[in-house]
């Protein structure tokens, strides 16, 4: 592959002069016309080290409006990245459908580092590619345009350029002895990146793989693909971006199975003396085992959804009262405020995603994408459609770097939630809880009620399970959900 490239390809000064005022012009005007499209961009520069990635970003950066631009280069490992799950890095930085995003340092660094440093066999290294992957088309398909540029020189070129800067004393402090650690493992490196290279590039994210050892050919190559990316991608937004504004659209099946939720028994109750009990006993219990769990570094993430009035907030409460308030964090979520609009649906949660050892409770989630926003009919079928896969994947991605994922759907029948909606009407201290929409919601019960079978079904996993929670009588909702945390707790020490 990179044979194919080492072409000497060069360009003249006459050249670059000439076409370089009309193509400042053309970015200028494309990053414009994206920002209004809302379309956001990201710019991945990877390749050889010595290959002028830190040039290409100065030249992206005097030629575009930097008010949009933000450079992020990741290379060192920060204490707060170690104790997140890989991609929080990356998730936190994703431009807006404002922005133009520039990555130095990827995700494919790590990757090919674990594979010339560490070893990692094929399958291990297949298998982060493919991550890789999956994480740049589900980006792609919510409509970020990513254009990936891998700058290649020669080792002996690479050489040369070391030596240059080396023998600079203004330069020298560049040269590293991870820089000549990385040269003498030219070839072990070229191996690696040809793999993530091939298994990588796809149709929607394709690499650009340049010669880079003439520095006006590859700033010029570079500024003219991009300009092409942009111009197709403008010229092809909104032709499969169905507006579902004010529609409500369902898969429908002329033999729909039972719903799991028909299958709970609402009748479970438990007696008040008998509550307060176990309650005192499982407050101690998740006090000590939340605390141990932080020693250890186990982080926790619980999820909580449920109908209206399904007694969310009262359960809530009760975990918080188990534990030390500097351990957890309760996050609760409305309706997308405009810069996480701007952002993957996915954005806003991940960065909440505790650091090690602590824990976040979402009072909803991220399954309000197949939930509230399929049956009011924000988000296509084409987008909630691919959230429960997208979901999938972030969820096990918690788990692979040890977080306990919990998740808790509280389940009462209609006749309880009309009593409850009553009961807030009359009562002063409750009726902020009751709004228009709730009433709304339950003339479409049964499409909800259709959306979360969908959810549980597509979504429950042996990682990252739900618990269906019989929640008519308050008392069995909060000490069951308890008593699943406590146990969770328990055996996640047991296999640290």
């Amino acid at each position: 592959m990179f044979e194919i490239v080492e072409s000497g390809a060069k360009i003249s000064k006459s050249q670059y002069k000439k076409r370089l005022p009309e193509l400042r012009f053309e970015l200028l005007q494309a990053q414009f016309a994206l920002q209004k499209a809302g379309i956001p961009l990201l710019i991945i520069l990877s390749g050889v080290e010595g290959a002028g990635k830190g040039e290409v970003v100065n030249r992206l950066n005097s030629w575009l409006d930097t008010r949009y631009i933000e450079t992020n280069v990741f290379r060192v490992e920060s204490d707060e990245q170690k104790r997140r799950p890989f991609y929080w890095r990356y998730w936190r930085k994703l431009p807006s459908k404002k922005q133009v995003g520039i990555f130095i340092g990827s995700w494919y660094r790590s990757s090919i580092l674990k594979r010339v440093q560490d070893g990692i066999k094929d399958a291990e290294y297949d298998s982060e590619l493919h991550r890789i992957l999956i994480h740049e088309q589900m980006l792609a398909k919510d409509g970020m345009l990513i254009a990936k540029f891998w700058f290649h020189i020669s080792k002996k070129e690479q050489k040369k350029r070391l030596r240059v800067l080396e023998k600079n004393e203004r330069t020298q402090w560049r040269v590293t002895e991870e820089d000549w650690k990385h040269h003498d493992q030219y070839d072990d490196y070229k191996t690696a990146s040809e793999r993530a290279i091939r298994k990588t590039d796809t149709a929607d994210v394709p690499w650009h793989v340049l010669d880079a050892s003439q520095d006006r050919y590859r700033d010029l190559a570079v500024m003219e693909i991009l300009l092409q990316k942009m111009n197709m991608a403008l010229k092809y937004n909104g032709g499969e971006n169905e507006s579902s504004a004010g529609k409500n659209i369902q898969s429908q099946s002329a033999l729909k199975p039972k719903n799991i939720l028909d299958r709970i028994d609402l009748t479970q109750a438990i007696e008040q003396d008998v509550y307060s009990s176990e309650f005192d006993e499982l407050k101690l219990e998740i006090d000590y085992l939340a605390w141990q769990c932080y020693r250890n570094g186990i982080s926790s993430v619980f999820v909580f959804e449920g109908w209206d009035a399904a007694g969310k907030g009262g359960v809530i409460r009760r975990l918080i009262q188990a534990m030390d308030a500097k351990l957890y964090r309760v996050i609760q979520i409305a309706a997308p405020t405009d810069e996480e609009k701007e952002h993957h649906y996915l954005w806003r949660f991940w960065r909440h995603i505790p650091r090690d050892g602590k824990i976040t409770i979402y009072d909803r989630s991220w399954y309000g994408r197949v939930l509230v926003e399929r049956v009011e009919g924000f988000a296509t079928e084409a987008e909630w459609g691919r959230a429960y896969s997208e979901i999938i994947e972030f969820e096990q991605q918690l788990t692979e770097h040890g977080t306990i994922v919990q998740k808790f759907w509280l389940h009462i029948s209609s006749d309880e939630q009309l009593r409850r909606f009553k009961e807030r009407e009359i009562t002063d201290y409750k009726k902020h809880k009751l709004t228009e929409d709730d009433w709304r919601n339950r003339d479409k019960h049964e499409l909800y009620k259709d959306a979360v079978h969908d959810m549980v079904a597509k979504t429950g996993t042996e990682y990252a399970p739900w618990n269906i929670i019989a929640a008519d009588d308050k008392n069995h909702a909060r000490i069951s959900v308890l008593r699943i945390i406590r146990d969770k707790l328990e055996e996640a020490l047991k296999s640290a």
